[in-house]
């Protein structure tokens, strides 16, 4: 009976490095040399390759490896006598969990890895540890290079050059003349969809219609069979996805959606979570709208806040949206009921000091508040067509000078990020003008979306109002059933409420003040 040849396996990967040099000498055959290298030491030793394994992927881990994945499994066999690679780190360059399971796999398998320089028997203990020490260099440098890489990026980041590797939508990328990156340039005709998709959220269409929701303008966009981004038919998801894009006002962001790493049933799941604290920078690029409609869109868009009910469930608070943290500025939610024997209302920022009450007291505090102020006031929304448009007037030119107001201060905050990386400002100082600014900017905004409940209220069609015309609130309110149609009444009623508690318990007595703004009222003042 003849001799049995013994099999051997190649594996080729072409690494990052490699398509940099590439890009440098316009010389794209690395594979074809590395080939070329294995397959001549093969027939000068006499190697039977009975497969080559080839990929273009430098991936931090085995799972984002496909040809990888087949050599490792066929090693696995122990049908082969070997593996030829150029270099060790071609194997590995992941984790330490992908690099045990190559050294083991070689290692149970008893294959050997064989490269130009050496060949490495995992029988022999010396070889063996030369291989892992080999794996561990290889980590050690796939970390410096991507250390390396990461800290280009941000040069050209805070230079304004494009670092991603897709342009968004409405842009595509173009190399810089005369030096190294990239930017952006306009695509005409998404960039016109770019900026109706802006105008239509932020102001309503050319006729003076209300400004649409992202749900909507999909529609539109759908209705005129206008491609999406992706090819498919537009979403919300997708409208807000480019409403929320600074890019488009000519900036940059990084670190938006950072891979995070999680494991999950002993296996490791990646999200791309959005993270609030990412930079943001002036880029090199055009904007396709202007500063004070992606402005108007954001300040829109943050105003736009409704009761957080999920799918079909019923509004189970009748006054979501309304109560106002004095401190955060953000509306207080609802918790269900507890050791306190009825659902809360607590403020659901962080770490924030103001404490919450039960919801009832809350309730029963605003509408005994509204009945003082109204005494034999009745609602009456009959009044004239001129005192109603006057009013929509009076509430647009305050809204727009809270616009504005909130604008400069979005500038002061661009320009105090400018002046802490220029070395004017210490990290103290920035840090406390940067708290001094969020301040300013959360009282612009809560006092924004007062305004722009107020407006809603305002345009509401008469026969939407008509049903409580000549009846006390406090009479039609004890009459509804159902939290969403208390909520509706008080939103009708009540412009905001703003929510002040720092003590209060079981056993400490409460100091809960409520500020409330109602819509029929002839000044500023709340009660």
């Amino acid at each position: 009976m003849g001799e049995v040849m013994e099999q051997y396996l190649i594996y080729l990967r072409k690494s990052r490095k490699d398509r940099e040099l590439e890009s440098q000498t316009g010389q794209f055959d690395t594979l074809q040399r590395h080939r070329d290298t294995l397959t001549t030491l093969a027939q000068a030793r006499g190697y039977h390759i009975a497969h080559i394994y080839e990929e273009v992927v430098s991936g931090d881990t085995i799972a984002d490896r496909p040809e990888m994945q087949k050599l490792l499994s066929a090693v696995e066999t122990g049908a082969f006598s070997g593996v030829l690679v150029m270099e060790v780190p071609r194997l590995a360059r992941g984790n330490t969990r992908d690099q045990g399971m190559v050294a083991e796999t070689f290692q149970y398998s008893g294959t050997k890895i064989i490269t130009p320089e050496k060949v490495y028997d995992p029988a022999d203990e010396a070889d063996e540890e030369y291989f892992e020490f080999g794996l561990f260099m290889s980590r050690r440098e796939y970390k410096a290079i991507n250390r390396r890489l990461q800290r280009g990026r941000l040069a050209s980041l805070n230079e304004g050059k494009f670092v991603a590797g897709t342009a968004p939508y409405g842009y595509h990328k173009v190399r810089l003349s005369g030096q190294k990156g990239y930017t952006l340039a306009i695509e005409p005709d998404q960039a016109e969809v770019v900026r109706e998709i802006f105008q239509l959220y932020a102001c309503g269409d050319a006729v003076g219609g209300a400004p649409l929701s992202s749900g909507d303008i999909a529609q539109w966009l759908n209705a005129r069979a206008i491609p999406s981004p992706g090819g498919v038919k537009w979403s919300a998801p997708s409208v807000r996805d480019i409403l929320k894009n600074p890019t488009y006002a000519g900036y940059l962001r990084w670190g938006h959606r950072p891979d995070k790493k999680q494991m999950v049933d002993g296996s490791v799941v990646l999200t791309r979570p959005v993270n609030p604290e990412g930079l943001q920078r002036k880029g090199l690029h055009p904007a396709i709208v202007s500063q004070s409609l992606w402005s108007a869109a954001r300040s829109a868009m943050e105003s736009r806040a409704h009761a957080p009910v999920p799918g079909p469930r019923r509004l189970s608070n009748p006054l979501a949206g309304l109560v106002y943290c004095s401190l955060c500025g953000k509306p207080l939610v609802q918790l269900p009921q507890g050791s306190h024997g009825a659902p809360m209302l607590v403020c659901p920022t962080k770490n924030c000091p103001t404490v919450g009450s039960r919801r009832d007291v809350v309730e029963s505090a605003i509408l005994q508040s509204l009945q003082s102020y109204l005494k034999h006031c009745r609602i009456s929304m009959t009044a004239g067509a001129e005192h109603s448009a006057s009013a929509i007037r009076e509430s647009e030119h305050q809204l727009s000078k809270v616009q504005r107001s909130l604008e400069v201060l979005a500038m002061q905050r661009e320009r105090l990020h400018d002046l802490v990386e220029q070395g004017v400002y210490t990290q103290e100082v920035f840090l406390e003008r940067s708290r001094s600014l969020n301040h300013r900017i959360a009282d612009a905004s809560s006092r924004e979306q007062a305004l722009r409940l107020q407006l809603c209220a305002l345009r509401q069609p008469e026969a939407a109002r008509r049903p409580m015309e000549s009846q006390s609130i406090l009479q039609v309110y004890s009459s509804l059933e159902t939290a969403g149609e208390k909520n509706t009444l008080l939103k009708a009623a009540v412009d905001h409420v703003v929510y002040w508690k720092s003590v209060g318990g079981q056993w400490r007595k409460s100091d809960l003040k409520l500020y409330i703004y109602p819509k029929l009222r002839d000044t500023d003042q709340g009660l």
